[in-house]
């Protein structure tokens, strides 16, 4: 008889300093604030349910927490940044980085039961948001960009329509998306790659 495990671990399971110790074993890795098996795959999906077990009610992952499940990153940040739809009119939890948007059917999609933005809006606010835009910023917005499987005119032409505050500044940052390359290869990566096995 065989028994299923978790994929992923945390605190209700294992108390942190054993799952830091299988860690260190070479037994789990970290995902967030949970942790997996090593040889469970890390897809954008395990990344949204580590985010999805921290969320109150219906916030979707934005920002650098989208980012991350998307893969540009390989740690979400210390306070998770989400987003809550202007018209949900759902109150900010302490402890998130939140904002209040009007988010349309396109900004966002469904891992798992988990909304996050999409790789094409998360560039876009990360383009909008960052206070520092230097030539990591730029690779991470082009790597977003791939995943999207669109371009820096794509993104300027979501810039153009949007009337969002530090949207002049955001277009003068194009220049360093477009001149971004990313590792090993020019051509956009295979979505494919990103996708939750059927």
């Amino acid at each position: 008889m065989t028994t299923a495990c978790p994929l992923l671990f945390d605190r209700t399971v294992l108390p942190l300093a054993e799952l830091f110790s299988l860690v260190l074993d070479g037994q789990l890795y970290r995902v967030g604030e949970a942790f997996a098996a090593i040889d469970t795959p890390d897809t954008p999906a395990l990344r949204a349910q580590a985010f999805g077990a921290l969320r109150p009610g219906r916030l979707v992952a934005d920002r650098g927490t989208a980012a991350w499940i998307h893969g540009t990153r390989s740690t979400p940040p210390l306070q998770p940044q989400v987003c809550i739809d202007r018209r949900s009119r759902g109150r900010v939890p302490t402890g998130f980085d939140a904002h209040q948007h009007a988010l349309g059917p396109a900004d966002t999609l469904d891992l798992d039961g988990v909304w996050v933005t999409t790789p094409l809006r998360t560039a876009m606010d990360l383009v909008l948001t960052l206070p520092v835009f230097g030539a990591a910023e730029a690779l991470e917005a082009r790597h977003l960009l791939a995943i999207a499987r669109a371009s820096p005119e794509d993104l300027a032409g979501r810039l153009a329509s949007s009337r969002r505050r530090g949207a002049a500044r955001a277009v003068m940052r194009l220049a360093g998306i477009e001149r971004a390359e990313l590792p090993g290869s020019a051509e956009f990566a295979d979505p494919a790659e990103f996708a939750e096995p059927a």
